[in-house]
């Protein structure tokens, strides 16, 4: 088996908490601000992630009972079927089934529809939210800078 021409190491990463940005410092700028900023965007981030799994995964269950109604008509349509198979009653019954699952087709996905568009929207909102605090923050910073403060 050859040996590797790289050296073998461990690489540790650095440790990113205050005093580790003070070794670097530049005047005027304040750092702790900077990654309070950064801490805030990730947050933000998170969170409208979370919003928009949440938003989704109550799509899905609405779903899985859009499905299980789907089934239930399927049924009770089926038996309709049967029973006015008789007489002549049949194209009328069969002109209302479809009729009715055009209908509730369309019902179920204009409701989808708004969940999906709920989720984004929350998301967004977070996001957007998260956007214009943070250029507050840098206007700030930026009017620091220029008279001197830290």
């Amino acid at each position: 088996m050859s040996k590797s021409p790289f050296p073998e190491f461990e690489f540790k990463w650095p440790n990113f908490d205050q005093s580790f940005f003070e070794r670097f410092t530049v005047p005027g700028i304040d750092t702790q601000a900077l990654m309070e900023s950064q801490r805030k965007n990730i947050e933000a981030l998170v969170n409208a992630n979370r919003k928009a799994a949440e938003g989704y995964a109550n799509m899905m269950r609405r779903q899985g009972e859009i499905l299980t109604e789907t089934m239930q008509a399927i049924q009770d349509a089926s038996a309709d079927l049967m029973k006015a198979n008789a007489g002549q009653d049949l194209p009328k019954k069969q002109a209302e089934l479809v009729e009715k699952t055009i209908g509730r087709a369309f019902n179920h996905m204009r409701e989808l529809a708004e969940m999906a568009v709920t989720a984004n929207t929350d998301a967004f909102k977070i996001m957007r939210d998260r956007a214009t605090e943070s250029i507050e923050e840098l206007k700030a910073l930026t009017n620091n800078i220029s008279t001197g403060k830290k």
